[in-house]
């Protein structure tokens, strides 16, 4: 027992080493290999107590590389801090929908849930949001109701079958050309992920029609939706940009941070894409998100 214990004592520092080593290298992904230089130079210097010290050195300053904050600055808006997320994710509430750039046609988003606000009557196959958007759902609509407003959630979820069959019912009813600028193919609506909505009044008052900004309940929405992390999707202006026509009931899901930023720079998130995944390529620079 002793000569084992001995043995086990004397071939500690070795595997330490040789631990420390890969843990760097593991840590650093493709720029382990300087790190491995780095240490294997130490080895071949210092002994084994400095040889873990650097390993140790640079463990650290891998992590506090994880903890630096990465801001994103629209133009126009405050700075928000790039939370440590992976925005590509189809259920990251950042994630970008839109012409071109779809979603798995299989994909259904978890947490669906009618929610406790007032609902237009009807089927309620496209009724549902994400769990997520039931509170600052609730708090809007109180806040709109004391402003003197009524609120109704029209439609929400979407399949991407149910999709495809509303696209094609309005190909077979205004065109091809005309239903691709009011209606998304399956697949490529933001309705998919389950945080995007339209939005009337309970009156149904310019329902589903550019006519609704001009009513002081649209307005309010536009001006206000923000502040519960709403944005405003397809902007008047911006339909070269968005691919749809400026549809003012369909407000998406973002997060205050991102919906005020949003609203401070008027612009579009397809605008805002470019700066999302700035901060997100140095977000995987820094190993805070893994690399896809």
């Amino acid at each position: 027992m002793k000569l084992s214990g001995g043995s086990t004592r004397k071939h500690a520092p070795k595997v330490r080493v040789l631990c420390a080593i890969l843990v760097v290298i593991t840590a650093f992904g493709i720029g382990g290999y300087f790190a491995y230089q780095q240490v294997q130079m130490a080895a071949q210097q210092k002994s084994t107590d400095e040889i873990i010290k650097v390993a140790d050195a640079r463990l650290a300053e891998i992590e506090k590389k994880k903890k630096e904050i990465v801001y994103i600055t629209l133009p126009g808006a405050d700075k928000i801090q790039a939370p440590a997320e992976n925005f590509e994710d189809p259920s990251n509430v950042w994630t970008l929908v839109n012409k071109g750039r779809g979603l798995p046609t299989e994909y259904v988003p978890n947490g669906l849930i009618v929610p406790t606000v007032s609902v237009k009557a009807g089927v309620a196959l496209d009724k549902q949001v994400r769990n997520t958007l039931d509170a600052p759902l609730t708090d809007m609509f109180a806040a709109a109701q004391a402003a003197g407003h009524s609120l109704m959630v029209g439609s929400a979820y979407r399949s991407a079958p149910y999709q495809d069959m509303l696209f094609k019912t309005y190909v077979a009813q205004s065109g091809y050309e005309l239903a691709d600028k009011y209606s998304a193919h399956p697949g490529f609506s933001e309705h998919q992920t389950g945080l995007a909505v339209d939005l009337s009044t309970t009156s149904q008052q310019c329902f589903l029609s550019e006519c609704f900004i001009d009513t002081e309940d649209g307005q309010w929405l536009a001006d206000n939706a923000y502040k519960y992390g709403f944005t405003l999707r397809y902007l008047k202006g911006k339909e070269a940009i968005t691919g749809y026509n400026f549809e003012p009931w369909h407000y998406r899901y973002v997060g205050v941070s991102l919906a005020t930023a949003l609203h401070q720079s008027g612009i579009s998130l397809d605008e805002a894409w470019p700066y999302i995944e700035t901060a997100l390529q140095t977000l995987r620079e820094n190993k805070a998100v893994p690399r896809a």
